[in-house]
């Protein structure tokens, strides 16, 4: 059974935080009614059960008032204060990072997605992004350094938000938002469409000079080796996944454009990008000893399964429009054969702030 482990095997009056245990974990967050106190439901995925509810303990950091926690695909936790404070968190050990606080000018949305530039916080220029999902703006900081660190926002623009003109309500978004993305080697790497033609964006982040800045570059896709779909499939969900330095994009494919129906998942791998060459994707059939494992808000992570009690060559995925987002859909990518885990019974589970999300390993 799993459980929730202090790291402090002293009595001392100061224990360090809690911490996780039976990682990758799949978080519910919600609520019973509009007006009830948001509860937390937490699944292992190598345990295939529920090791936390709303009637257990929690860590100390995913208790506090206030506190929001973002997760990252990276495994550490960013963790923003009431009070302007920000930190990131370890969920297996317990160390935690002071950021510089987040002054008023700044607002930070409760839903942003969230990604370390590194897999390592050790390296010199990691740094934390938080992506607005509706607007095009970001805010990022670096995880190392002194005094003079400090949070920065950036409007960037990608192109305008395509959608009929009689669909438009005041509220319909007018620019692009980054969707799909990942963090690889320091940059940001994301898809976008602009007049019918696919591009590869890329955030490229410096903080050498006075005042951190971020550069925004774009390449071509090719054609002849772009994600291609299956014949006769024309609706997909597509996942960027950064795993072991290397760039993935996991296509699910569904039968007419319903989410309900999966065909196929296929998985390509981005050949490395030179200047002015358009990006290339190539299909594989073989992740190894690895799990993908994605989210509807398409931050995607992955794991090393044999120290996970998992199965190698796998993609783990919550099912579309299912009440609660209670199936877990387990695909091997060789047999091209899926199991579904129904994670828990609450039909009428009301998901607040962000879609279920995965606590995953930090790699270091």
């Amino acid at each position: 059974m799993g459980m929730l482990m202090n790291n402090d095997d002293s009595s001392s009056m100061h224990p360090r935080p809690q911490v996780l245990a039976s990682l990758p974990l799949l978080v519910y967050e919600y609520k019973d009614h509009p007006n009830a106190t948001t509860r937390m439901l937490i699944y292992s995925l190598p345990e295939r059960s529920i090791v936390y509810t709303h009637n257990s303990s929690r860590p100390q950091m995913m208790m506090m008032e206030g506190n929001l926690s973002f997760s990252t695909p990276q495994g550490w936790l960013v963790i923003l204060g009431q009070a302007s404070e920000a930190s990131i968190w370890h969920p297996l050990t317990g160390e935690t990072i002071t950021l510089p606080p987040i002054h008023g000018d700044h607002r930070i949305p409760d839903s942003c997605k969230c990604l370390l530039t590194r897999s390592s916080v050790a390296h010199p220029d990691c740094a934390v992004v938080l992506l607005d999902v509706t607007d095009p703006l970001m805010w990022f900081c670096p995880v190392n350094g002194g005094a003079d660190r400090m949070w920065v926002q950036h409007a960037y623009d990608i192109g305008d938000h395509f959608f009929p003109e009689e669909f438009r309500t005041p509220s319909t978004p007018t620019k692009n938002v980054v969707d799909d993305v990942a963090a690889l080697g320091g940059k940001l790497y994301f898809r976008f469409t602009e007049s019918d033609q696919d591009f590869m964006g890329v955030f490229d982040f410096d903080f050498h000079g006075h005042t951190p800045a971020v550069e925004f570059y774009e390449f071509d896709v090719s054609e002849e080796f772009n994600l291609k779909f299956p014949e006769g499939v024309c609706s997909a969900s597509i996942h960027l996944v950064e795993s072991m330095d290397e760039l993935f994009a996991v296509c699910i494919f569904y039968v007419d454009f319903d989410p309900t129906n999966i065909s196929a998942a296929h998985i390509f791998k981005m050949e490395e990008i030179c200047d002015e060459e358009p990006v290339a994707w190539h299909r594989v059939d073989d992740i190894g000893d690895r799990a993908f494992l994605l989210t509807g808000t398409n931050m995607s992570t992955w794991c090393s399964v044999s120290t996970n009690n998992l199965k190698g060559n796998t993609l783990y995925f919550l099912g579309h429009l299912v009440a609660g987002h209670r199936n877990l859909c387990i695909y091997d990518i060789q047999e091209q054969s899926m199991e579904i885990v129904q994670v828990h019974d609450q039909e009428d589970m009301e998901i607040v702030r962000t879609p279920p999300y995965w606590i995953n390993v930090p790699p270091c």
